[in-house]
């Protein structure tokens, strides 16, 4: 029967005699002209057999409704290179806050002049935060081995595709700032009254605190980099496609000129102040005395040149990505130097600064010597990473299991180290609640304490916020909702 051989026919072939019956039926009707399925064939707008199934504007005759369906299937799809995760970069993470948290209340621990010199060059290695954010944003939202942007970011709108950005670290750095409030409000009710305090915790709350170069540091200090963070968020989804578009030899242009963006105003900042060889991270309050605290802090807060330093790292990421790309060149052989020398280079301009061998400034040494190191390591992790063949001690070492999961605290370390720090040393509070900051009424080696009990805080509020699904529920639906309102 007509219904045993329809079920005995392939779905195509199903579908090719529905199609045919609803054209014959077309073609009955009017003035009983019978058109040919060939012309409605014709017709038809080609479609072309991409990934992303987008339709061509190009028409293109086909024999028959059969052949069309033969050609689509079997015309060649473009083949994507899997992205390995690069587990090394959490533990980049880390430490480049543990050596931030340190630096940050390394003058309770002590020091020598040489150590203290040594622990404080936070203004030199912060720019590697805002390096490495740019690093994965590109690596995460744009194609291997081709010159385009992933479909989740095209596809996104752009307003909720910044919020959800925003919200992997908005929750926590509210918590922090809610519980911390007291603290905060009684410190700047103290000093400046509750007309200040209201306005400074409007800039904290919203994060805009980057934008005010001598009040970046309200509240929760270190959080300004947030701030300057979420500007750069807000044109990524605006650039990381124009960076995806780019070749290699317009990639290198790009990362030049973002270059000489930010190296002029540090030039015209040591110019104007003679600060060529200044050691900024190391002065103390007594030497602060006639110190161009504004302009210094124009340098290091604004987002404008935290986004040179970002999409810096987004390019030097699509450099590694287009490595054997169609019409593009091999990556380069990668060894143990090519991690090693980067490494020795960061460290080694640190170690020099900090004897006075090397008299620079922290902003020139940032923008001329350890930016570009920073960021061919981690090109050279990434090539070794995505090569099964390399091998590599640093990069074993920063794939180890135990370092990797330390990263997983990178985040919450860098939240809560600068509160802790101020209830157990900032001299108002301290002494509020201790008789006295707690380096004088214990004793220097208080501040291993208080490392461990950043550390411990930080794991217990991974374990219990950051991991929580009602958390993340509640953040994506506060997206979504804010996301409606644009």
């Amino acid at each position: 029967s007509e219904s045993r051989v329809a079920r005995r026919r392939g779905p195509s072939q199903r579908r090719l005699g529905r199609r045919s019956r609803r054209a014959m039926d077309a073609t009955r009707g009017g003035d009983g002209a019978s058109r040919p399925l060939q012309a409605e064939a014709e017709e038809r707008p080609a479609q072309r057999c991409s990934e992303n199934g987008a339709a061509s504007d190009e028409r293109r005759p086909t024999a028959t409704l059969a052949a069309l369906d033969v050609e689509c299937a079997s015309a060649p799809k473009k083949q994507r290179t899997e992205k390995a995760r690069i587990s090394a970069f959490d533990s980049i993470r880390f430490f480049l806050i543990g050596y931030i948290m340190v630096g940050h209340f390394a003058a309770y621990l002590g020091p020598t002049m040489l150590v203290f010199r040594l622990l404080t060059q936070i203004n030199v290695v912060v720019g590697g935060f805002f390096a490495l954010s740019g690093y994965v944003a590109a690596y995460t939202t744009t194609e291997n081995a081709c010159c385009e942007a992933s479909r989740k970011l095209l596809q996104t709108p752009k307003p909720l595709w910044v919020l959800q950005r925003i919200s992997a670290y908005y929750p926590l750095y509210v918590m922090v700032l809610v519980l911390f409030s007291p603290m905060f409000v009684y410190a700047d009710v103290t000093y400046n009254g509750w007309a200040v305090t209201l306005w400074h915790g409007f800039l904290s709350v919203t994060l805009l605190q980057a934008w005010f170069p001598m009040h970046a540091e309200i509240w929760n200090s270190p959080t300004w980099f947030l701030s300057a963070l979420n500007f750069v968020t807000v044109i990524l989804p605006f650039a990381l496609p124009e960076l995806a578009k780019q070749s290699k030899r317009q990639l290198r242009r790009t990362i030049a000129v973002l270059f000489v963006v930010g190296l002029l105003p540090k030039l015209g900042y040591c110019y104007d102040h003679n600060y060529w060889g200044m050691l900024e991270g190391a002065l103390q309050r007594h030497h602060l005395h006639g110190f161009n605290l504004d302009t210094f802090n124009m340098q290091r807060f604004s987002p404008f040149f935290a986004a040179t330093e970002v999409l810096m790292g987004a390019a030097a990421c699509r450099l590694v990505m287009l490595d054997g790309a169609d019409g593009e060149t091999e990556a380069p052989r990668v060894s143990s130097w090519s991690t090693s020398l980067p490494v020795a280079g960061m460290v080694g301009i640190i170690v020099l600064r900090a004897f006075g061998a090397v008299a620079l400034s922290d902003m020139l040494t940032r923008a001329l010597i350890f930016m570009p190191l920073f960021l061919l390591f981690l090109m050279s992790i990434h090539r070794m990473v995505v090569r099964p063949q390399a091998s590599d001690p640093i990069c074993r070492f920063l794939s180890h299991r135990t370092l990797v999961t330390l990263g997983g605290y990178a985040f919450p370390i860098f939240i809560l180290h600068g509160p802790i720090g101020q209830l157990f040393y900032k001299k108002i509070i301290a002494t509020y609640l201790f008789g006295g900051p707690l380096h004088t009424v214990c004793g220097h080696w208080f501040f291993f304490v208080y490392v461990a009990t950043t550390f411990v805080a930080a794991v217990v509020v991974q374990k219990t916020f950051l991991s929580s699904k009602a958390v993340k529920a509640m953040a994506s639906w506060a997206c979504d909702k804010l996301a409606s309102l644009f």
